[in-house]
C-alpha cells in the first residue's frame, strides 16, 4: 500500500477533512460515505482502486473531522460541498461513488454541475418518497429519531464496545470494516438529524444526469433501499446508466459482498 496522506481544505462556510491515496497523477475518484460513517470507512475500496486512480476519502459535514453549519443540511448542500471541493483542488472531471447518503449526494453533484463529473456509481442511494412532515423546534427531522436513538446509544460506549457491536451485527464484513465503522460513530454530529432536509425529488435528479450511471443494488429482503421496481423506474429516467444487483447484499453493498460489489464496479469505471 503507498502511503495516505491527511489533509484539510477550506471551502465555503467549513473546512473538509480528507485522506487521499494513490498517484495524483492518476484520474481522480472521489469516495463519499454513508450518514453516520466518515471518510476512512472506504478503507478497503480505497486500497483496491489506489493503483488505478488518485482516492480522495472526504469526510462530509457534520461527519468525522468536517465542521460546517448543519442549518439546512441536506443533499443539495452537499453537493456543493463536495463542487467546491473538486473545484478547490482543480480535480479534472473526477469519478464519484457514494453510498446511501454519499449516494445521494453524488447523484445531485451529477445533476448540478455535469461538466465537473467523469462518471457516478451509486451504491443503494435513498430512492424513496417520503411525506413533507413539519418538523418543531428541537425536535429531529422526520424519519430520523430511532437513528438519532441509536447513534447516541452506540457514542455512550466505550471504543472497544463498539467494535464488538460491529462485529457482532454484521458478519459478513471484512476485519478493515470495522474499526472505521466503530471510529466513525464517536465522530458523527448527531445535530444533523435535527437539520436534515432529506426529501428530494430523485426522479427529477436521475433524468438531469448526463454522465454515465452505475447503480449498485442489493437484496430488499435483507434491508436494502432499491427495489427491483425503483430499478425499472430508474432505466426509464437516466440517460446512460446501468446496473449491477449483488444478491444478498444488504445496505451497506460492498462491506456485505465485498468481492462481488467491487469486480462490478471496477468493470465499470474501466469503460465509464
Amino acid at each position: 500500500m503507498t502511503e495516505w496522506s491527511e489533509h484539510f481544505v477550506q471551502v465555503n462556510d467549513l473546512t473538509i477533512h480528507y485522506h487521499r491515496a494513490g498517484d495524483t497523477a492518476k484520474p481522480a475518484i472521489i469516495l463519499l460515505h454513508g450518514v453516520m460513517d466518515n471518510g476512512l470507512c472506504w478503507t478497503p475500496v480505497a486500497r483496491d482502486l489506489q493503483a488505478d486512480f488518485a482516492v480522495y476519502m472526504l469526510d462530509a459535514r457534520g461527519h468525522g473531522r468536517t465542521g460546517g453549519a448543519l442549518e439546512n443540511f441536506s443533499y443539495s448542500v452537499l453537493a456543493e460541498d463536495v463542487a467546491a471541493f473538486i473545484e478547490a483542488l482543480d480535480l479534472q472531471k473526477p469519478y464519484v461513488f457514494g453510498h446511501s447518503m454519499g449516494a445521494m449526494t453524488a447523484a445531485v453533484l451529477a445533476a448540478q454541475v455535469p461538466e465537473r463529473v467523469r462518471a457516478i456509481v451509486l451504491e443503494d442511494p435513498p430512492f424513496r418518497d417520503g411525506p413533507q412532515t413539519e418538523k418543531r423546534d428541537g425536535e429531529s427531522a422526520p424519519g430520523f429519531e430511532q437513528m438519532l436513538q441509536w447513534i447516541l446509544s452506540l457514542r455512550a460506549l466505550s471504543p472497544e464496545e463498539r467494535l464488538v457491536m460491529a462485529r457482532k451485527d454484521n458478519p459478513n464484513w471484512g476485519e478493515a470494516e470495522l474499526a472505521p465503522w466503530a471510529d466513525s460513530k464517536a465522530e458523527f454530529n448527531p445535530e444533523v438529524f435535527h437539520h436534515w432536509q432529506a426529501n428530494i425529488p430523485w426522479r427529477e435528479v436521475l433524468a438531469r444526469i448526463a454522465c454515465p450511471v452505475l447503480l449498485v443494488t442489493g437484496d430488499p429482503e435483507a434491508d436494502a433501499i432499491v427495489t427491483p421496481n425503483l430499478v425499472q423506474e430508474a432505466s426509464h429516467l437516466w440517460h446512460n446508466g446501468e446496473v449491477a444487483h449483488i444478491q444478498g447484499a444488504r445496505h451497506c453493498i460492498h462491506r456485505d459482498r465485498y468481492n462481488e460489489a467491487m469486480a462490478s464496479v471496477q468493470a465499470f469505471l474501466r469503460h465509464a
